[in-house]
Order: C-alpha cells, then sequence, then structure tokens
C-alpha cells in the first residue's frame, strides 16, 4: 500500500520526535508525537507544560500510526535525528527522571522513534536541527530510510558528518568510495534554523545602540569568548555596545534588539540559530562570522547581513565599517526582513522541505524543490 498525493488537498503529515517543526508551521495538517525526551521550548509552547506525556508515542498510537501509515492515510512521515540513542545512560536516566511512575510509557516512546521507518512505504525525511556537525551512528538507520536527511549544521564538506562515528576520526579513501556510503551523502541537504517566535505586537525602536549582543560568551564558543573584548575595545572607543549576559524577557530582548544598529550573533554550539534570523525581524543587521557550513537560502553579506573573519580585530574593523555608512544599514536591514520572511519562517521551512521530499507544496500543488 502506497501513499498517493492528491494534488488539490492539503498535505497530511505525520512528526515524530523530540523537536518539531510542522506541528508549529502547519498544526492542522499535522499529527505530532514526542519521543519520550523531555520537549524542547518549541515544543512547550506548542503543547504546553506537559506536553511531552500528552503526546508521547505510546504502544495505542504507535499501533494507530501505523495503520495510518499502512492505509496510506499520511502523505510524508518526519522524523527528527535524536541526540543520543535510546540505549544511551542520558536518554535512559532523563526518562526515569522526567517521567516518575509513568517512566515504562516514556522508555516506550523513547525507543519507538525508531521503528516508525517500518511495515510502510510513506515517504520519510529527517530533520537534525541539533548543534553537532556530525551524524551519530544510531541515526544511520534514518539516513538510509529517508529520501532527504535535513541537517541544520551541514559541514562544507558533508563526509565530516560522519566523524568519529564510523571511524576513529575522519572516514578514509575506501569508506568513502563504497557505493552505499557514497548514497547517504548524496541524501545530505541544508536546512535554517530559522526562528520559531516573534511578538505579535511587536513595535521598532528609535536607535539608541550600535551594537546589541545578548547571550553567554564563556564557557561557549571561541567565536564568542574572542569577540567580546573587541566589543568591550569599542565601547571605550565610544560606540554604543549593548550586552547581556543574562537571559532577557522576549519583550525587552526585542526592544533592546531592535534599538541597535548591528545585532551581533556569533556561532554558539553551533553556527546556525535564531538570532540571525530574529535580527532583520527586528530591524536589525546580524552581524556574524564567517560560516562553517552549507546554508539554505543564506543571508547575503553586504545585502542582509555583514559577515567577518575569525582573526583578532576583524569584528571590530567591520563594526567600524558597518557603522559608518548608517542609510546603508537601514537598506539592509529592510531587504534581510523581506528575506526571512520568504525564506526562514516556520511555514516556509515547512513548505521546503515538502517541496524537496516530494515535489508538492503544503497545499498540495505542484512545486519545484529548492534542492
Amino acid at each position: 500500500m502506497t501513499s498517493s498525493i492528491d494534488p488539490i488537498r492539503p498535505l497530511r503529515i505525520l512528526e515524530i520526535g523530540g523537536d518539531c517543526l510542522f506541528a508549529l508551521a502547519v498544526p492542522a495538517q499535522t499529527e505530532f508525537y514526542g519521543t519520550g525526551i523531555r520537549l524542547r521550548g518549541n515544543l512547550r509552547r506548542r503543547f504546553g507544560r506537559f506536553g511531552a506525556i500528552k503526546r508521547a508515542f505510546g504502544p495505542v498510537r504507535y499501533l494507530k500510526s501505523l495503520r495510518k501509515l499502512r492505509r496510506g492515510e499520511y502523505d510524508l512521515l518526519v522524523v527528527h535525528a535524536a541526540p543520543f540513542a535510546p540505549w544511551h545512560p542520558r536518554s535512559f536516566l532523563t526518562v526515569l527522571r522526567s517521567w516518575n511512575v509513568l517512566s515504562p510509557l516514556g522508555l516506550f516512546a523513547n525507543f519507538a522513534w525508531r521503528m516508525a521507518h517500518l511495515f510502510h512505504k510513506v515517504p520519510i525525511v529527517t530533520l537534525d536541527l541539533g548543534d553537532s556537525f556530525g551524524i551519530g551512528r544510531h541515526n544511520f538507520f534514518l539516513l538510509d530510510a529517508s529520501r532527504i536527511y535535513f541537517k541544520r549544521e551541514l559541514p562544507a564538506d558533508r563526509w565530516h558528518v560522519f566523524f568519529s562515528s564510523t571511524y576513529r576520526d575522519l572516514p578514509g579513501h575506501r569508506w568513502r568510495g563504497k557505493t552505499k556510503n557514497r548514497a547517504r551523502l548524496r541524501k545530505l541537504a541544508p536546512i535554517s534554523y530559522g526562528y520559531f517566535y516573534f511578538p505579535a505586537d511587536f513595535s521598532p525602536q528609535e536607535k539608541s545602540s550600535d551594537v546589541f549582543f545578548a547571550g553567554n560568551a564563556d564557557p561557549n564558543s571561541t567565536a564568542r569568548s574572542d569577540g567580546l573584548p573587541e566589543l568591550l575595545a569599542l565601547r571605550e572607543e565610544g560606540y554604543a555596545i549593548d550586552i547581556a549576559t543574562e537571559r532577557l524577557p522576549p519583550d525587552e530582548f526585542f526592544r533592546r534588539l531592535s534599538a541597535a544598529w548591528l545585532a551581533w550573533s556569533p556561532a554558539g554550539y553551533g553556527w546556525d540559530c535564531a538570532r540571525h534570523y530574529e535580527a532583520p525581524l527586528a530591524g536589525a543587521v546580524p552581524l556574524m562570522n564567517y560560516p562553517t557550513i552549507v546554508r539554505h537560502c543564506p543571508l547575503r553579506d553586504g545585502e542582509h547581513c555583514i559577515l567577518y573573519a575569525s582573526e583578532p580585530e576583524a569584528l571590530a574593523s567591520a563594526v567600524r565599517t558597518a557603522l559608518a555608512e548608517k542609510e546603508r544599514l537601514l537598506r539592509m536591514a529592510r531587504a534581510a526582513q523581506a528575506y526571512v520572511l520568504d525564506h526562514h519562517t516556520l511555514y516556509a521551512r515547512a513548505e521546503y522541505v515538502v517541496s524537496a521530499a516530494l515535489g508538492r507544496r503544503l497545499d498540495g500543488s505542484p512545486a519545484r524543490s529548492e534542492r
């Protein structure tokens, strides 16, 4: 029994994992189940504090979903890659700690996602929105079963996703030459992290700072710890540098973001992050170190963002140059905002996935893949 796609009706999605995209982008078209581990902020926002238990992929839901998959009631199965194998102590102990007396249900959900690709012919895609550039061996079955494996932190050399998962370090010439591994490589595609939340009642602010940064600098990425002293030195030169190392309430965060000409958005645990896309929506130009990944619909240097090198003083030099042309920064922020709304919203990213995997838009109409 195969899944048929009717081009005149909206696509139907089954989404399973510890994160979500379609459940937020098109909730009316998506059936979502969690996989046992505590839900991330995106899922808590969608399903509430106890969403992990309410939406657990338990035995009954697993069997019902399998029947629907076999009957072709879904057009696409979306599985989120797990950061750890179900048998990893971190996964196992997290479920026990979070679920207490209901831990048997959580443990089932933690394992059930590994069986979701079996016994049906519905197309499968994997979303890997985590910080790591690697793909763990426990996710290889998804790489093999999926039409496309979408990865947020996709290295410029895609072979690097297999670092230490198949070899002691990087896979060698013989391993790269195997037909199966080359087929795996062809399934990899980039996807942006985009943004998941922006206040509906947002009001743009008058510019009152030159650069805004909010986040943890140390211990974190060296792109942050190396760059922060340069920003502090710019403050000594007379530039208005707004830095918040504590977590800000959303309203204050977006107000201070909007009031800045530039939003410093250096790499954290991964290169891509929501800040790259929130900044243009708030009217600030993102200031980012050069990317280390392959990007989907990237913000373009000098048109939508400012990119700088990792060598000493490159950040400070980029800030001075950018702030010398504030009218240009206003034009860049407007162009970046339009670009983000076109390509990096929840809906746009979900549509990119189905277009690449099925050749259809979310409404069921034909679409050309963006791959």
